[in-house]
């Protein structure tokens, strides 16, 4: 592939390729409005059906690195057209009411696909657009990716409302066929091989370790992070990263260059991924509470205020690439994380009384500096490494963005909690109906802790600048 293609083919590959990375963050959101309506369906359990979900966001972690290697070795455009088939015909069977196994199965196997789609789109896009488009496109595609994330519970909640469970996971056959018809038209044929061992033990260490990472951290939130199974997966967990670094710094071909985390602007790239996605949904977690049980407001109204935050960033990420691509991408990266800190300490200051239209000014800052952080952010994790590497380092940025919503997701809730319980003197686990002043100080801490990490990494992002001329491999 080159950047020598068509502007109206390749504009058709993003179409294609942006489809199933917003399918595949979806279907990841989408599910957890539907799981009550599956578990009385299957006669399962809260805590059983919860796994529909966990299952999927786990697996695919795992996946990742691996098959992002296996398309720099064998063809990204080929592992991704097989990962959309797998995931189209896995979404169909989804649907089909053959038990709760049955459905564990095939949500496995859609998270296979959804891998070896999202290890290797942001490496296609890469290629195949010329340098000067290359922020417009990894800012489109960024935005697309987001959506998928934000829309999830209002898209669910109106096909509940209108038809049964099976359609959240069959919504993804139209679209899925649509775009892999696309993919086979304008998608080029590659050939492409490199003649490099496969490095097996460090990518079968780094998928397993990535399963006992996120397991014991589910598991965490749930028994207690000082219960006996957290600390067992987290001490295996380690073994296995000592492991994986061994593996890499001896294996001839190792499937992740660890001097690529030599360069410091690489590694808080990644690092910032995966605080700005942890930052969304720590968002969409406490501030839907908060509007529903604090302010007593419908969620139909809810939802509505709640899109002043995706709106705005997916209007505004693809003009941020397209002003990337000519004033330069860390000016813009770092306009977005300040005016995320600005969003998170304007949301520390929400009360009872606040005005629903100031609100709405912060969410909307955070969907601003969301939509001019992430295509910079992409463009120079992508342009950090060669060629050879694209595959993994897409792998390794659609892992950061998992990380990140796990990390928002359960540390959302532990903040939370922590500044509730500090406030009332004793512990609960639910929101506090009779003590909602209690409920302020949890979600202010949350937002200030939240603020005060940006900021910290804001200077650690400054003072690496500083210390460090950014390091460019050739692309």
């Amino acid at each position: 592939m080159t950047a020598q293609n068509k502007p109206l083919r390749i504009w058709w590959i993003f179409t294609a390729i942006s489809i199933f990375s917003f399918m595949s963050t979806l279907t990841s959101s989408v599910v957890n409005i539907a799981m009550p309506v599956m578990s009385r369906a299957m006669g399962v359990s809260t805590t059983q059906i919860n796994w529909v979900a966990s299952s999927y966001l786990v697996l695919t972690c795992m996946l990742l690195l691996p098959f992002g290697k296996l398309g720099d070795l064998y063809g990204k455009v080929r592992i991704f057209k097989i990962g959309t088939v797998i995931f189209t015909l896995s979404s169909f069977l989804c649907g089909i009411n053959f038990g709760f196994i049955f459905l564990l199965l095939c949500r496995g196997l859609q998270a296979l696909g959804a891998s070896m789609t999202l290890s290797n789109n942001a490496g296609i896009i890469t290629e195949i657009f010329p340098p000067e488009k290359r922020g417009l496109a990894l800012g489109s595609f960024s935005s697309v990716v987001a959506l998928g994330g934000v829309v999830g519970p209002g898209l669910g909640g109106l096909i509940l409302g209108n038809l049964s469970w099976h359609y959240i996971f069959w919504l993804n056959i139209p679209l899925g066929l649509f775009a892999i018809i696309i993919g086979q038209i304008f998608l080029p044929k590659t050939t492409q091989r490199q003649n490099q061992p496969l490095d097996y033990l460090g990518l079968v260490s780094f998928g397993i370790m990535m399963g006992t990472l996120f397991v014991g951290l589910l598991w965490g939130q749930q028994i207690g992070f000082a219960s006996w199974p957290f600390s067992s997966l987290m001490g295996v967990t380690v073994l296995l990263l000592l492991t994986f670094i061994r593996t890499e710094r001896h294996f001839p071909a190792p499937a992740v260059n660890l001097a690529l985390f030599k360069n410091a602007n690489f590694s808080l790239n990644l690092l910032a991924t995966i605080l700005v996605y942890a930052l969304n949904f720590v968002v969409n977690i406490i501030e839907p509470l908060y509007l529903q049980e604090n302010r007593l407001i419908s969620p139909a109204v809810t939802g509505l205020i709640m899109m002043s935050f995706p709106i705005i960033q997916v209007i505004i990420a693809p003009l941020a690439g397209t002003l990337s691509d000519h004033l330069g991408d860390w000016q813009v990266y770092m306009a977005g994380i300040v005016i995320l800190i600005i969003g998170q300490i304007g949301l520390a200051t929400v009360g009872h009384a606040t005005a629903i239209s100031l609100l709405c000014v912060w969410l909307g800052l955070i969907g601003l500096g969301n939509g001019i952080f992430q295509a910079p952010n992409n463009v120079m994790v992508m342009a950090a490494v060669p060629k050879s590497q694209l595959g993994v380092t897409s792998g390794l940025l659609g892992l950061s963005r998992n990380i990140g919503m796990t990390v928002g997701t359960i540390f959302s809730s532990v903040l939370l909690f922590a500044g509730i319980n500090h406030a009332l003197g004793y512990p609960v686990h639910n929101y506090p109906a009779h003590a909602p002043a209690a409920f302020i100080t949890g979600m202010r801490l949350t937002f200030v802790v939240c603020a005060v990490v940006f900021i910290l990494f804001l200077i650690g992002n400054v003072t690496a600048r500083i210390r460090q001329k950014p390091q460019h491999l050739t692309a």
